[in-house]
């Protein structure tokens, strides 16, 4: 086998190791255990090693065995240097026939010239650079005397400055491989870290927008409060706190990156259409709306998450009533059936519409053509729907109105 064959083999050995440790580290989110998988990794290529090079190939030994070492010095793991300087003093003394007593004071000096030099900034460049002069040197002398037989000619001074230059070279470059590896997995961690900033800013734009809803209809509700009349104090503070109570609910939900939860329970929709039009009706009565809530069947339920599917159908009747045209009266028509084994929820308005470019883009996030617009809402709503493994569909014609049909298992299975 050449020297390049024994090179490339111990270099595939030795980076394969460090390769899955990239790759691991570049899907891990959590990073608590990641000097414990690194010292694995390069216990890995010490034994790959020395387990699957041929000692025969003592120059390819000599320069490889060293570079996990050499690793754990750049990344100060003081208990790994001792324990792979013990490694590779006994693999030369066995494998090569290097005296014991050589090895210890070799290395010796490494580990007294990385514990000295521990907390300079400098230490890995001044041991690298004394590392690559004493090593290329020693094994330098040490093939020549045992290859070309003490011969002292012109071709000893050649191989031994050979030996120096590709060791120098072969250090450098593999050391160069790794600190670019180690880049690109930064560089991965800020493309993470700037996935969770945007999933952040896409919570807090969806706070925003839910918590709006409540708040209005709050607000709409203590305008029309009259302290001295009993009976709309009784009918409007139960309202309020509930939007208080929904405002607070929301505001915990987005708490945790806008990650929603959603709590299933027997539904009566035919209370949940009468509490979302107790809940509207201010803001229909300001609008000058039309709205119809009509349920079809007597006692219909659903499993379901009640203020979950209130927030859906507030945030629909809503989209309806800013879709309003000026010179006509709007008309909402809300509509729940049973179809087969689903719930059928239609919202339907009598609005501007949507055009067939704006539709096809309406439930991707950020998406809007509201001028004060999220663009968050449509697809909340349908997170919400589908995380109830249901569905929701639009339909729209340009100046005519919108359809919204929602489908929901009565039950799950």
């Amino acid at each position: 086998m050449s020297i390049f064959e024994s090179l490339t083999i111990n270099l595939i050995f030795l980076l394969f190791p460090f390769l899955i440790y990239a790759i691991y580290i570049s899907y891990r989110n959590n990073t608590k255990d990641e000097k414990l998988v690194f010292d694995f990794v390069i216990f890995s290529a010490m034994f790959l090693l020395i387990r699957y090079t041929k000692t025969e190939d003592s120059i390819a030994s000599l320069i490889f065995i060293n570079f996990p070492l050499l690793i754990a010095v750049m990344k100060k793991r003081s208990l790994l240097v001792i324990m792979l300087s013990i490694i590779t003093i006994y693999y030369y003394h066995q494998m090569i026939k290097i005296p014991l007593s050589y090895g210890i004071i070799e290395y010796s000096i490494y580990i007294m010239l990385y514990f000295s030099m521990l907390k300079k900034s400098s230490m890995n460049s001044v041991i690298l650079n004394i590392f690559i002069s004493i090593k290329s040197f020693i094994t330098a002398c040490y093939l020549c005397i045992k290859d070309l037989n003490n011969i002292l000619t012109p071709q000893i001074f050649l191989y031994l400055l050979f030996i120096i230059l590709l060791f120098i070279i072969t250090i450098t470059s593999i050391l160069w491989l790794l600190k670019e590896g180690e880049k690109i997995i930064e560089k991965n961690r800020a493309l993470r870290e700037l996935e969770r900033e945007k999933e952040l800013k896409l919570a807090l734009f969806k706070l925003t927008h839910e918590i709006k809803n409540p708040i209005a209809v709050c607000k709409g509700y203590l305008e029309m409060v009259n302290i001295e009349n009993k009976e709309k104090l009784k009918k409007y503070l139960p309202i309020i706190k509930d939007e208080i109570n929904r405002t607070l609910l929301v505001i915990n939900d987005f708490s945790d990156y806008g990650k929603l939860q959603i709590d299933k329970e027997e539904v009566d929709l035919e209370m949940l259409l009468d509490d979302i039009k107790e809940t509207l009706e201010p803001l229909l009565k300001e609008k000058k709306v039309k709205a119809n809530f009509i349920i079809k069947e007597e006692e219909l339920y659903a499993e379901l998450d009640y203020n979950r599917m209130k927030q859906v159908l507030i945030n629909l009747i809503k989209n309806a009533i800013e879709a309003k045209d000026d010179e006509r009266q709007l008309k909402i028509t809300t509509t729940i059936k049973k179809v087969k084994e689903e719930i059928q929820i239609k919202v339907e308005d009598t609005g501007i519409g949507i055009s067939k470019e704006n539709l096809e883009k309406i439930d991707k996030i950020f998406y809007t053509t509201k001028e004060h617009g999220t663009g968050i809402g449509v697809a909340l709503s349908k997170e919400i729907v589908e995380r109830h493994k249901g569905s929701i569909i639009y339909q729209s014609t340009l100046g005519k109105g919108t359809k919204v049909t929602i489908l929901l298992p009565i039950k799950e299975n």
